[in-house]
């Protein structure tokens, strides 16, 4: 019952826009995706840097939406370049690693690190959390909603059907609930996008860091203090008071920052 208002379209009721004005939003996405000097720096300090024309098919289909704020995907870029990084200095014999990410959505955030695991020819998982249900039919504010009409997002994600089934795990529930209960001994590379309050983003921090050994890496979205103070206060506290160190990554174009942070 606590998730019966998430199964009765949860986003839209029909499709938000005309195909043509997605197709505008994606022109200009690109462009505040790939304008950001700090993400151009990090693939560079990294060496690994994701394909760009697979990276537009995927935010197409999963990222370009209607809404108020700009629009840009730069955080896929940023978590397969870091993923990459950090497969790169594991040991031969280490070959399998565990994701978490909080904050599934269509599925952008899991697809790109899966990327990521399949070119380092890596085996692994990647539990993702949502409220939103895997396998109900709903519009999902894309273009996929003209072309295909409502679906469910195992059909959404038809494309990229190799990566979500061999890695990806699809896990629908409230994080307080079921992140707790995941039964992963050890949490090598988390993703945090879930809710945005300081408390929220503390709990799902120290819940994952306990399964973290040094050099593993959590990495937060919208680390902006306009827009989310809750997030930014629990970075610095991160920073401060806990075994990490913090890189920044700023986003000048749309004040989407990412914070980085690995365990010490």
């Amino acid at each position: 019952m606590a998730y019966l208002k998430y199964f009765n379209q949860p986003i839209s009721n029909s499709p938000l826009s005309n195909l043509e004005n997605y197709y505008k939003l994606a022109k200009e996405a690109e462009i505040n995706t790939y304008s950001i000097e700090d993400v151009d720096l990090l693939e560079k300090e990294n060496g690994f840097s994701i394909d760009k024309n697979w990276l537009n098919s995927l935010a197409f289909q999963t990222q370009i939406v209607v809404k108020k704020s700009e629009l840009n995907y730069a955080h896929g870029r940023v978590l397969y370049s870091v993923l990459r990084n950090y497969l790169s200095n594991l040991s031969q014999e280490n070959k399998t690693i565990n994701i978490v990410e909080t904050g599934t959505a269509r599925g952008f955030s899991s697809i790109c690190m899966a990327k990521a695991l399949s070119d380092s020819e890596f085996e692994g998982s990647i539990c993702t959390l949502d409220v939103l249900p895997h396998f109900k039919k709903m519009f999902w504010n894309c273009a996929a909603d003209h072309t295909k009409g409502d679906q469910n997002r195992h059909d959404l994600l038809n494309d990229w059907a190799h990566l979500t089934e061999r890695y990806i795990i699809f896990i629908q529930g409230f994080t307080k609930h079921i992140l707790p209960k995941i039964g992963l001994s050890r949490i090598n590379f988390a993703f945090l996008d879930g809710a945005h309050s300081y408390k929220d983003v503390m709990f799902e921090f120290n819940t994952i860091s306990k399964r973290q050994k040094n050099g593993d890496i959590i990495v937060f979205d919208d680390c902006n203090k306009k827009h989310f103070p809750g997030i930014v206060k629990a970075v610095n506290d991160i920073e401060k008071k806990m075994n990490y160190s913090v890189k920044l990554i700023r986003n000048k174009n749309t004040l989407r920052d990412y914070a980085v942070a690995k365990k010490l």
